[in-house]
């Protein structure tokens, strides 16, 4: 006789998915001669697994526990061994790769744990908030209150350009950064050599509270390993090295965003930096509710540059911007939208005189009372766009024109685009534009260009699709310009 037992089954998802894209186009110069060349292909695999606890059904404050990754794969045919070789200085173009791989996030991510309190992630993974986009190796554990507050703390590597498997795309500006296994001393000293970049950082952040969410979060980044303080090679003396621990970047941030019911809703936030003693960034916007079609909305932008501690323009005067913007959205029917603003940029570069001692005259002054750096009056640049929508479940059709205006020139525009899909599975698209600018620095580089872009597509399963695009953009400047893209979406399980 024998006896068989049911095996326990849980209750776990998984899927995956796939990007993938292939382009090929050269940009040529207005005497035909081919100044770059370029055969690209991309493509990201991600996988996701959820619910691997056997949690009981139905209950919200279970324990999950989830695995989340995504692997991305870029190469380009069209860069010659001779722009990637070391020994070859005058060709090479430091930190081009012909292929590379970068993790862009994997990581293990455990909720509602210890009867809801406990937190946490595990790997690579992203932070987004009032400092930004963020990524980084290592952990990150939160406890959450039943006082409406969440507490987080996070530690680990930042991720960045030249080391295994990472890219330059989230760390601070302002450092030509990567790996310099390969290179001669002498060759391209401003490269910097990448090194680990250890980081960590902590939050306060409501939950619970539908209608008012804020988050207070603070971040210091350190670099470490060598920094060519001399970045351009003099001949009289020997290149300068640093190499210790010290600062990368030290913020402090805070973003709120409130709703008082269906009349408004509102957003702000701002940021100190401790290195640069001086707030880099301040925003607020404002939407009004008229009706349940019309939202109107005021926005406040205040932003200064901000670099790596180890860059030199830490040294160069970063003047701020003040975008200004007003915005507008009508939902005409359940099909047409119709949206519009205008913006106003205030900038400064230097406005005031320079102060120095009195034994200095700069340039020795080449005419009396001449002021080497005379204030520029805060000037204005204005712009304005409006767009209007058409939108069903197989078709949707955009129009858009806008319109930039400064002392420096002046860009004017509309796009027209459209895509419809046949039988579910058939996809067909079409975009245009013409657009003029004006170069008042230098007349000469007037122009009006003109481009189309053609597209067909299948649809081979909800969320399978393959497209191809061709590119054909013209004007005086630059001739004819033409790219060809393929893209390639996959997604299977949940």
């Amino acid at each position: 006789m024998a006896t068989l037992w049911p095996g326990r089954a849980l209750a776990m998802d998984s899927d995956v998915t796939s990007d993938s894209s292939a382009q090929s186009y050269d940009v040529v110069s207005p005497t035909g001669q081919t100044i770059l060349s370029r055969r690209r292909f991309t493509t990201t695999l991600g996988y996701g697994a959820y619910d691997l606890l056997d949690a009981p059904p139905g209950d919200p404050m279970a324990a999950n526990l989830s695995f989340r990754a995504r692997l991305r794969y870029d190469a380009d045919a069209g860069i010659g061994d001779e722009e990637v070789d070391p020994t070859n200085p005058q060709a090479l173009t430091p930190g081009l790769y012909q292929s590379q791989a970068d993790l862009m996030y994997g990581y293990v991510e455990g909720r509602r744990f210890l009867h809801g309190y406990l937190g946490f992630k595990l790997g690579r993974q992203y932070m987004t908030d009032a400092l930004g986009w963020w990524s980084f190796d290592g952990g990150e554990v939160s406890v959450t209150t039943p006082a409406y507050l969440k507490a987080e703390a996070y530690g680990g590597l930042e991720q960045r350009g030249g080391m295994p498997l990472s890219t330059s795309r989230f760390e601070a500006d302002g450092i030509w950064r990567g790996n310099r296994a390969s290179y001669d001393p002498s060759t391209y000293p401003q490269f910097q050599p990448a090194d680990i970049a250890p980081a960590f950082g902590a939050a306060l952040e409501s939950t619970g509270v539908t209608w008012l969410h804020g988050r207070l979060t603070y971040r210091r980044v350190y670099d470490t390993g060598a920094s060519n303080v001399t970045e351009f090679a003099g001949g009289l003396y020997s290149p300068v090295v640093y190499d210790g621990t010290r600062i990368s970047s030290d913020r402090l941030g805070y973003a709120v965003d409130a709703t008082i019911g269906q009349l408004a809703g509102a957003k702000a936030g701002v940021v100190y930096d401790f290195y640069g003693d001086q707030v880099t960034s301040l925003y607020g916007t404002i939407d009004g509710y008229l009706a349940k079609r019309v939202t109107v909305s005021a926005d406040y932008d205040y932003y200064v540059p901000w670099f790596d501690a180890d860059s030199i323009w830490n040294f160069f005067a970063g003047e701020p911007t003040n975008d200004v913007g007003l915005r507008a959205n009508v939902d005409l029917t359940d099909h047409v939208s119709v949206s519009g603003g205008g913006r106003l940029r205030v900038y400064e570069v230097q406005t005031t005189p320079l102060s120095a001692a009195p034994t200095y005259q700069p340039y020795v002054n080449y005419q009396s009372g001449y002021d080497l750096y005379p204030s520029n009056g805060h000037p204005f640049d204005e712009g304005a766009n409006l767009s209007a929508r058409y939108r069903t479940g197989a078709t949707l059709v955009t129009l858009r024109g806008a319109g930039n205006w400064g002392d420096e020139g002046d860009r004017v525009g509309a796009d027209l685009a459209a895509q419809r899909v046949f039988e579910t599975r058939y996809v067909a698209s079409v975009r245009t534009g013409v657009w003029q600018w004006d170069d008042k620095l230098d007349p000469s580089r007037d122009a009006t260009s003109f481009s189309y872009v053609l597209g067909v597509g299948y649809r081979f399963a909800p969320r399978c699709q393959a497209m191809f695009e061709w590119e054909h953009d013209m004007n005086q400047l630059v001739g004819q310009r033409v790219r060809a893209l393929v893209t390639l979406s996959v997604a299977v399980g949940k």
